[in-house]
């Protein structure tokens, strides 16, 4: 096997995303289910990258709602959050030709957990800092 060199060699490909009409809860029960913490949002219409939600985010927007409502109307508040208000729009993006070496910089001079793979507006994947632990793990195993 080739050393990995660019994005695309370890990116993921398979990406859970919402979509601008989608709702808090949608988006927390998605990462639950799939034990992520990034989720893309596409535009609706016509696809387009447009933002991300984290597992930060709806964290804050849980504790928020939770001390306004109450914990046992915390989901039917969630409901009630468009993630157009709350994600993320200011995100990096990258290319899948980027090379690893620029990317992992971008992860350690950074607080951010993830780089949306972005082509013409659509997404192509996700390159997390947990890509480059199990890439770690596979040169180091293959020591």
């Amino acid at each position: 096997m080739a050393r990995p060199q660019i994005t695309a060699d370890i990116m993921s490909t398979n990406v859970y995303s919402c979509t601008t009409e989608d709702h808090l809860d949608f988006a927390h029960k998605l990462m639950r289910e799939h034990n992520i913490r990034h989720l893309p949002v596409v535009n609706s219409e016509s696809g387009d990258y447009v933002g991300l939600i984290t597992q930060r985010e709806i964290l804050k927007q849980a504790f928020s709602a939770a001390a306004k409502v109450g914990i046992e109307h915390l989901e039917e508040a969630q409901k009630s959050v468009s993630l157009k208000e709350v994600m993320s729009c200011d995100v990096e993006t990258i290319q899948p030709q980027l090379p690893l070496l620029e990317a992992g910089r971008y992860f350690t001079e950074s607080k951010h957990g993830c780089l949306p793979v972005v082509v013409d507006g659509k997404l192509k994947g996700i390159l997390t800092s947990a890509d480059f632990v199990k890439l770690a793990v596979t040169l180091l195993s293959d020591g």
